[in-house]
């Protein structure tokens, strides 16, 4: 079943960017902070380092907004010891006012995917995403993210995050 999940969302993701052609400039980083919410994760990891790479489709699956596909990095160091989690989604993002020109709106975006969470073990579980965000001008943005799994071994990928990013 999962495994029709994840190939159903790679489908549509690539449906979604047959429209695709040249140099990839649909691409935004983010750098932040994640507090994780479930206490078995927390007892192993008290904070995360948050950092994610969102790639935009020049078409979307939904009018009316965005399709991105996001993978994210929540690490408790660089060292490459356990304790982290890399959700990747399939997000799709609505902005409070469509025609205002970028640089100056806000959106809500949810998504749907897979998290490998490797702090007690390394699993790959089904994972979700929400979020709010705000432009601070044409490339500057921020977001408040609400990451979330199943169980992997004791541990899930639920968090909430802030982040600052920058949007080529």
């Amino acid at each position: 079943m999962r495994t029709l999940i994840v190939l159903a969302a790679l489908g549509s993701a690539a449906y979604a960017s047959a429209q695709a052609v040249g140099t990839p400039t649909n691409l935004a980083f983010r750098l932040g902070y994640a507090y994780p919410i479930d206490n078995e994760t927390r007892d192993l990891v008290r904070n995360f380092i948050g950092v994610g790479a969102d790639y935009f489709f020049e078409r979307g699956l939904l009018q009316g907004g965005e399709t991105t596909i996001s993978l994210d990095w929540l690490g408790k160091s660089g060292s490459g010891a356990k304790g982290n989690i890399f959700p990747i989604c399939l997000n799709q993002r609505w902005y409070s006012v469509n025609g205002m020109e970028p640089g100056r709106r806000s959106y809500f975006q949810l998504g749907a995917g897979v998290a490998i969470v490797d702090v007690t073990s390394t699993k790959t579980v089904l994972a979700g995403r929400a979020g709010y965000g705000v432009e601070f001008g044409e490339h500057i943005f921020g977001e408040l993210n609400f990451f979330f799994s199943d169980d992997a071994n004791g541990a899930r990928a639920t968090s909430i995050g802030a982040y600052l990013g920058y949007r080529f």
